[in-house]
């Protein structure tokens, strides 16, 4: 019975440890429950960043998982191609053409979506809004 029963614990235990993980990043997002949404500032010259040009999508998703990083999530917390409304949908858009300062990236995830700009500093301007 013993030798039945101890693997079964084990298994359940490292599934509810598996389980927890984006709970946890979702609760450093939203404050412990208390904020439908937050902002970060996040200083690009930081980040071991490799040159994304024009991929502004890409560049966004890799400084959100960044951010997610510092915040203590695990990678596979944030999930950038499901999200609770089915297959994730993200945009970048340059709000005035030619001038790259001013493109917006949104982006969905898992665990909410998020605004991404970029300002003349080297720094992104990250706005996390949780699902309701």
């Amino acid at each position: 019975m013993t030798k039945i029963l101890l693997p079964l614990l084990l298994a359940l235990a490292l599934t509810s440890v598996a389980h927890a993980s984006p709970e946890s990043c979702y609760e450093a997002f939203t404050e412990g429950h208390t904020q439908d949404s937050r902002n970060f500032s996040v200083n690009l010259n930081d980040l071991d960043m490799r040159e994304y040009g024009r991929d502004y999508q890409a560049e966004a998703i890799f400084v959100i998982r960044e951010l997610a990083k510092e915040l203590g999530c695990k990678r596979k917390d944030l999930n950038f191609g499901k999200g609770v409304h089915g297959r994730s949908k993200h945009r970048c858009k340059t709000l005035i053409p030619g001038r790259a300062h001013t493109a917006v990236c949104y982006i969905e995830t898992n665990l909410g979506y998020f605004f991404l700009t970029k300002d003349f500093l080297d720094k992104a301007n990250i706005t996390y809004n949780r699902w309701d």
